[in-house]
């Protein structure tokens, strides 16, 4: 198959990955997506789109289904991405160790649409800087969560290509990664023990505890409105009272229905007390 998507075509495919993943491609992304799914016809031998639709449509087809999740929606990130979001963590991070209750209660930490991993091994970097050796004693939990299985195998090794680090500070580099012999940067396996990852859909639930801070940055680009308040609302159900929600620069929630109180560009809070209006400025 060396054509790209008629739009009938297009179409079926981009239904169903909005059913599963609640991901919009728009029309223009069609070779994008063409080629993303010549790739899966080449490695299941599948003759025609219309025949690798119906084998991922089949009883017979639920490990395909991951893989062309994986081809569809797999992204890398990098250390340290968007130095504002770092140094307002670290500001948080900081005032809430100054907190006796805070600090013994400690810190977890929700990295969605975590990718390679590099987002939720920064904040255990940023959390061992501001806390110390053995982070002072705190209990810190990091989850790291994405749809793609094939892309938290790669966080899960935490070895990383020269790129993924353009944005890290010597210091830090010399300090939390080891070259490996392939030229690699391989992640302070001390650190990367406080991190859990596991495979989720933003559109569903999230079985889990309460978090102090999450991380839902770059993810939501891909969802039209009904998808950006379903995983909203997703989040503000395992967010603590007064946690905090940063998302992408270039996310906007503006006329997007969702609980979370504006406080800066790409920075939300759950109100403090369930009294307080919810989401009254959606940038």
């Amino acid at each position: 198959m060396d054509r790209d998507l008629l739009p009938e075509e297009f179409q079926r495919f981009h239904d169903l990955i909005y059913r599963t993943a609640g991901i919009h491609y728009p029309a223009e992304k069609v070779s994008l997506l063409s080629n993303r799914i010549r790739k899966r016809l080449h490695a299941t031998r599948t003759r025609s789109y219309t025949d690798y639709l119906a084998l991922l449509q089949s009883p017979s087809g639920a490990t395909e289904q991951q893989a062309f999740l994986d081809s569809v929606t797999t992204n890398e990130t990098y250390f340290f991405r968007c130095q504002r979001h770092w140094a307002f963590f670290r500001e948080w991070a900081q005032q809430r160790a100054q907190d006796p209750a805070a600090r013994r209660e400690g810190f977890r930490i929700w990295s969605a649409a975590a990718s390679n991993g590099a987002e939720a091994y920064t904040i255990a970097i940023v959390l061992h800087q501001v806390l110390g050796p053995d982070f002072g004693g705190s209990r810190v939990e990091v989850l790291g969560t994405d749809l793609s299985a094939q892309i938290l195998d790669e966080a899960r090794a935490a070895r990383y290509r020269p790129h993924a680090t353009a944005q890290t500070p010597p210091p830090v580099l010399q300090q939390y990664f080891t070259k490996t012999a392939s030229d690699q940067l391989q992640f302070d396996p001390r650190l990367a023990k406080v991190v859990r990852f596991q495979r989720h859909n933003l559109m569903d639930p999230l079985a889990a505890a309460p978090f102090d801070f999450v991380f839902l940055r770059n993810v939501m680009i891909y969802f039209d409105g009904p998808s950006k308040q379903r995983v909203l609302r997703h989040a503000f159900e395992v967010t603590k009272p007064g946690a905090y929600l940063v998302v992408g620069e270039s996310e906007s929630l503006m006329n997007v229905e969702q609980p979370f109180v504006y406080r800066k560009p790409s920075i939300f809070q759950k109100p403090a007390r369930a009294a307080e209006p919810a989401g009254q400025a959606r940038r």
